[in-house]
């Protein structure tokens, strides 16, 4: 019979190794219940626009075992922050319980491999992201740049790539 991981920890003898096991396992449970079940598949919003949104399907998505979706067609939230010319950085967008979807910069680097990602709780389902590779003559600045940008994206296809992500995803889990 399946049973909630404090009801299982509560059976273990040592009340410091069971808070230690259930500080262990209930991130990486809430992680196997909070996923993306469809992509949002992120286009931008017209052209010259600052903005991405959801593209031409239902994003759906469940959050602690919970279901919900997201229209097509709908804004997500504008970018935030600086990428600098010839840098590589990540922005993901997220979504928790009540629907509200949410955009997290990470760490820019000179690679693509050396980028940071953002922490994300593991409560909130992983949407998609947005590689962001400003290649032209200027940097990448969230809510001014347009996502279409010629000056700042020599081509913006390469320069700027929308994942979408299905599934559990945990980019920044610490495994070793």
């Amino acid at each position: 019979m399946l049973q909630p991981i404090n009801r299982w920890a509560k059976t273990i003898a040592d009340t410091a190794i069971a808070y230690a096991l259930y500080q262990l396992l209930k991130p990486m449970t809430e992680r196997y219940r909070t996923l993306c079940l469809s992509g949002p598949a992120p286009v931008i919003k017209a052209g010259g626009s600052v903005l991405a949104k959801t593209g031409a399907t239902v994003t759906h998505y469940m959050i602690k075992g919970k279901s919900g979706q997201i229209l097509a067609g709908v804004d997500l939230p504008a970018f935030v922050g600086t990428v600098t010319a010839d840098m590589f950085n990540v922005f993901v967008y997220t979504v928790n319980s009540a629907g509200t979807t949410a955009l997290t910069m990470g760490t820019e680097a000179a690679t693509e491999a050396a980028v940071k990602w953002p922490s994300i709780n593991p409560e909130h389902a992983i949407l998609a992201f947005i590689k962001v590779n400003p290649t032209g003559t200027g940097p990448f600045i969230g809510g001014s740049t347009a996502l279409d940008s010629a000056t700042v994206f020599t081509t913006p296809a390469a320069d700027l790539l929308y994942v979408s992500c299905v599934g559990m995803s945990f980019p920044t889990a610490k495994v070793d």
